[in-house]
């Protein structure tokens, strides 16, 4: 997997978010291809910290994009990581061969945790959806954090999969995950985030070039405007959630109509995993034992009221 500037960033994002010496674990080995200028920021970000190894970053710079393909632990372990792994059905990197399509614990008895897991364009290949994100909750401490990052819009035949923001949110709440950012952005980092509310007024940057906007505006739907005046007239008049968004989208498609989403979710609570169900449907659900299944007890009759 393709170990990118935009992921270059998010990583970057979660150190101050951490616990001291952290590990982490990759969904997918990883082929390290972030750029000498994303690099260079990640040094401005992040250089001056004790833990953070900033003669190796520039050594790592001067060794050149084309290069360090398969130092991707390294870059973690100059960021002050104390442990790597990565999981794929090969050993490249290596990686311990195990299949996402199953439940880890399960079909391994893979029971370690980690301070960061990251699912960087991997779960897009993956048939089975349901274990992707298990799997990445039961590998997570709690406390801890994950990173998804994953096809939007455009990746044609990519993968079997791609993915909206509002999945992240829906996991968010299913399972108590504290939102750190949601947010869309193309592989060099320049898009769109939104904080969670525990970000404060001035939380640390995610992107190399970042819009900031409201999480409702990436959980509402991405609705063109219509050509000619009068779509220009609604534009002014005054935005909608929903034509902000697809604004923003077609803003950022300018310069690359690839565009990723990504998440970064904490870890709140030590409980088994919850699958979630779409917001838009929650209030639908009437039946007492779906109801109870997804934890929406009293809220379609709240609906109703």
């Amino acid at each position: 997997m393709s170990f990118n500037s935009l992921m270059a960033l998010l990583v970057c994002s979660t150190v101050d978010r951490l616990d001291s010496k952290p590990t982490v674990l990759e969904l997918g080995n990883q082929t390290l291809r972030a750029d000498d200028r994303t690099l260079r920021t990640v040094l401005s970000r992040i250089g001056s910290r004790d833990e953070v190894d900033a003669p190796g970053l520039e050594r790592l710079i001067a060794q050149g994009q084309a290069n360090r393909g398969e130092r991707a632990e390294d870059y973690y372990r100059l960021l002050g990581f104390s442990d790597y792994r990565a999981i794929d059905v090969n050993d490249l990197y290596g990686s311990l061969v195990m299949d996402l399509n199953k439940d880890l614990i399960e079909a391994y008895d893979y029971r370690d945790n980690f301070s960061l897991v990251t699912n960087n364009g991997t779960g897009e290949h993956v048939f089975n959806q349901y274990t992707i994100y298990k799997n990445t909750h039961q590998l997570t401490k709690t406390g801890g954090l994950m990173i998804h990052s994953m096809p939007f819009i455009d990746y044609v035949n990519h993968g079997f999969f791609s993915i909206h923001p509002n999945l992240y949110q829906a996991l968010a709440a299913a399972n108590g995950y504290e939102v750190v950012a949601i947010g869309a952005s193309n592989r060099d980092g320049e898009g769109i985030t939104g904080f969670g509310p525990g970000a404060g007024a001035n939380p640390t940057p995610v992107l190399a070039k970042e819009t900031r906007v409201e999480i409702d505006v990436l959980l509402s739907e991405a609705k063109t405007l219509a050509r000619g005046p009068r779509g220009w007239l609604k534009r002014f008049a005054g935005k909608s959630d929903s034509r902000r968004f697809g604004a923003e989208i077609r803003r950022l498609q300018r310069t690359n109509p690839k565009l990723m989403s990504f998440a970064i979710l904490r870890k709140q609570h030590d409980a088994p995993f919850q699958m979630p169900i779409q917001g838009i449907y929650e209030t639908a659900v009437e039946d007492a034992s779906l109801q109870s299944e997804y934890g929406l007890e009293g809220v379609a009759g709240e609906a109703k009221s």
